[in-house]
Order: structure tokens, then C-alpha cells, then sequence
């Protein structure tokens, strides 16, 4: 199967919500899919950045929302990549981190996001693609839960 990555509609985000609201990641935040949702349509509304991955037989399957420059006003930030749990090792979460990069361009500051102290999945994930540990946020999101700051330096062009 080969997904498609796009800018997501409205109108696909209560599909896309049902469809990623069962992974441990948003349950652990007790997120569920009118929650998601809600989120995902506030990200549109704003201006953010919102990929969809979908596959023709199964419909949405991921999605990447993200800053241009969300940290520290010159860094971009990577809010949520997550792709449903029977896509997972497909390849699909690299093609949207690659996106998520993409379409940011070079920002000045690089690129950075925060994952769970508890998702070792999702930091080794960002380890192989070239981003690093640099610190991390107690109790940030949730009492309990560090939220490890990842960091890519963006590439110099010579």
C-alpha cells in the first residue's frame, strides 16, 4: 500500500481523529477523537501546518502538524507526527517527518519537537533521522510525564 501525504481538509478530520484517537500516545494525554479533532481543526484554523497520510482503502492512516517557527520564534516545530498502529514500520512516519521538514524549509534555528519520556519507540525513531536529545520538560503536558526536547540542526548549504 503507498499513502498519499497532503495538506488535510476539514472535512476529513473526524475520519483522521477516529482513525489515530486509539494509540496509546493520545490515550496516554486522554485525548479522545472529539478532542483530536477539535485540536486538528484549531490547527487549520490557524494557519498551521496539517499533513494528512491516507491510503486509498483505509483513508487516513497519519499525520504531521507542525510550526515554521514555533521555538524560540526562529526554530520549527514539529507539534504531532503520528501514523495508526497497523501502518507503523511501513515507512510512512519517515516520508512525513520528511515533510514536516520540507515544509519549513531552513529555518534559522533548526527543527525541533518534544516527545514522552515513556515513547522510547518515537525517541530512537528520531535518533536514527538525525535528531538529538538536548534537554527535557517535567510535568510539561501532563503531572508525571517528562517531555523530551529533541533538536536537528537545520544543514548548511555551502
Amino acid at each position: 500500500m503507498s499513502a498519499v501525504i497532503r495538506p488535510a481538509t476539514l472535512e476529513e478530520l473526524p475520519a483522521l481523529a477516529s482513525a489515530l484517537a486509539p494509540l496509546s500516545l493520545f490515550q496516554s494525554y486522554r485525548l479522545d477523537a472529539a478532542a483530536l479533532g477539535a485540536r486538528f481543526q484549531g490547527a487549520l484554523e490557524r494557519g498551521e501546518g496539517l499533513l494528512l497520510a491516507t491510503e486509498e482503502s483505509l483513508g487516513p492512516v497519519g499525520v504531521c502538524w507542525f510550526l515554521t517557527r514555533g521555538t524560540f520564534g526562529t526554530g520549527a516545530y514539529l507539534r504531532t507526527l503520528a501514523i495508526r498502529e497497523d501502518r507503523q514500520g511501513s515507512g510512512l512516519g519517515a516520508r512525513l517527518l520528511a515533510a514536516y521538514e520540507a515544509g519549513c524549509g531552513s529555518p534559522p534555528g533548526g527543527y525541533f519537537l518534544l516527545t514522552s519520556d515513556f515513547n522510547a519507540a518515537a525517541q530512537r525513531f528520531y535518533e536514527r533521522h538525525g535528531y538529538r536529545r538536548v534537554g527535557a520538560l517535567p510535568d510539561f503536558a501532563v503531572p508525571g510525564v517528562s517531555e523530551l526536547v529533541f533538536w536537528k540542526p537545520r544543514a548548511v548549504r555551502e
